[in-house]
């Protein structure tokens, strides 16, 4: 496993809380039509791009060591054209293979989609495929590529994959594949695989798939283990202006080390045949956080073998959070005290939590300025999440309290800065951002503030503005 994978405020003070990193936040990487300008105008302009998740899942079989690659395409994100009384999209999925740097295989599926109505930007339907590769011990790297043949978009990711040798191994756990749900079809099984990140999807059990290769018959113990992931670092919570100095661009809470609470453990008897045996389980879907699942293989005789899957689970409706209620709460940290929250958190049931929290909108700002709040939270989401919840990253911060910024100069590959202009005075709150991890997938970027520039009390005055009724 990997386990790689913020000013003063007058009379209002927040906390940022830093959460660890993880190997799904950093293991891929996309290009999608990225040129080293400004990350916020990749990232608020990437809606016409091709939309894609995709996992790997190596295992061995009787034929060596195979590396299948999932594709899953967001059908909403194609464009569509008229064909009779239906609609068709195109689009090609490549898949290339590269091993220690080199090409090494490289596979193309042209797709066509049908569908009786043009899809909504809501709608949550995708199209599926798999490439299977045979490949040999090395580090691998597979570069997905769809490109719509309509519109012409490309979009790109990369994974990179190192295939272990097997010999000498007299046990091995192939990778772990969440299931959208798997059933009985003749004499096997179907699998159908869950491939978007968000496993907040699936129903309140997490099916997986994984294959046990082994040498010997024996008599197995196979051991599910969940652990969730918590930052043992916590940010103070306020900040003045001396902690914007140079260091502050080495803040980077996707590095920052990480305990482990362990949450569940399951064991079942296995009788293990000479060569594979599947292993189909399930765990009930945790709370929202990040997450390590853990299958372990206990022989009678001592071997044991092991295998580790990432996951994170967010709101089912993420990036709203309308339906999540500590979400609700916390976002206000940017525009409420401490004390003003506490009152809120302080009722015994979720009901008198959603009366506090409808009395401090009622008594401040008023439903509306409520409703616009938690759409910019949802926008600042959509934007800027890695591997944590894009509101609560700098750039998400400000994007909440101030709104998109009036004018963004590009400042190199690794640094940008924002405007906001009062018009009425002509004041003016400058924000320099700066790169402080760099990925190949802008989406996994990390940006930190460098520095501020302002000849106003810009914090007061934009949080003023959500505390005052329309």
């Amino acid at each position: 496993m990997q386990t790689s994978n913020a000013f003063k405020a007058t009379s209002f003070s927040f906390a940022v809380a830093a959460i660890l990193t993880f190997e799904s936040c950093g293991s891929s990487s996309e290009t999608a039509s990225y040129s080293p300008t400004c990350f916020y105008y990749y990232v608020t302009t990437r809606a016409g791009l091709p939309e894609f998740d995709a996992a790997l899942f190596h295992t061995p079989d009787s034929s060596g060591q195979r590396l299948d690659v999932y594709v899953s395409l967001k059908q909403a994100r194609l464009k569509f054209e008229k064909a009779g009384e239906s609609f068709r999209a195109r689009y090609t999925l490549d898949v290339r293979l590269l091993r220690d740097g080199r090409p090494f295989q490289t596979k193309e599926i042209q797709r066509v989609v049908w569908r009786k109505a043009y899809p909504s930007s809501s709608d949550s339907s995708y199209d599926a495929s798999l490439v299977s590769f045979r490949v040999r011990p090395g580090e691998y790297t597979s570069e997905i590529v769809v490109t719509d043949e309509v519109s012409g978009e490309k979009a790109t990711r990369k994974y990179r994959k190192e295939i272990p040798d097997l010999s000498g191994r007299r046990a091995y756990l192939s990778d772990i594949l969440l299931l959208g749900r798997f059933d009985t079809v003749g004499n096997g099984r179907r699998i159908t695989p869950f491939i978007l990140k968000n496993a907040g999807l699936l129903s309140d059990t997490l099916k997986f798939f994984t294959v046990l290769y082994s040498e010997n018959s024996s008599s197995d113990s196979v051991f599910f283990d969940v652990f969730k992931l918590e930052s043992h670092e916590r940010l103070p919570s306020g900040f003045g202006g001396s902690y914007f100095s140079s260091s502050s661009a080495g803040y980077d809470p996707c590095r920052l080390g990480v305990d482990t609470l362990h949450v569940y453990s399951f064991q079942i008897p296995v009788a293990v045949e000479r060569g594979y045996t599947y292993i189909f389980g399930g765990i009930p879907r945790p709370e929202a956080g990040n997450y390590i699942l853990k299958v372990s293989t206990h022989e009678t005789i001592g071997i044991t073998a092991a295998s580790l899957l990432p996951f994170r689970v967010r709101g089912k409706y993420f990036p709203d959070i309308s339906d999540d209620l500590p979400q609700l709460v916390n976002s206000l940290r940017y525009i409420a005290s401490p004390g003003e929250l506490g009152k809120i958190t302080s009722a015994k049931s979720d009901s008198d939590i959603k009366v506090n929290l409808l009395r401090f909108w009622s008594e401040g700002g008023g439903r509306a300025k409520m409703s616009d709040y938690y759409k910019r939270v949802a926008e600042a989401n959509r934007f800027f999440s890695t591997c944590i919840d894009g509101w609560r990253t700098p750039m998400g911060m400000f994007y909440v309290i101030c709104g998109p910024p009036d004018f963004v100069e590009c400042r190199g590959a690794f640094s940008e800065r924002w405007m906001y202009i009062r018009s009425s005075t002509n004041d003016r709150v400058v924000v320099d951002f700066r790169l402080t991890r760099d990925t190949d997938n802008p989406e996994d970027r990390y940006y930190g503030v460098e520095n501020i520039y302002s000849n106003l009390d810009f914090w007061s005055y934009y949080v003023s503005r959500w505390r005052t009724p329309y």
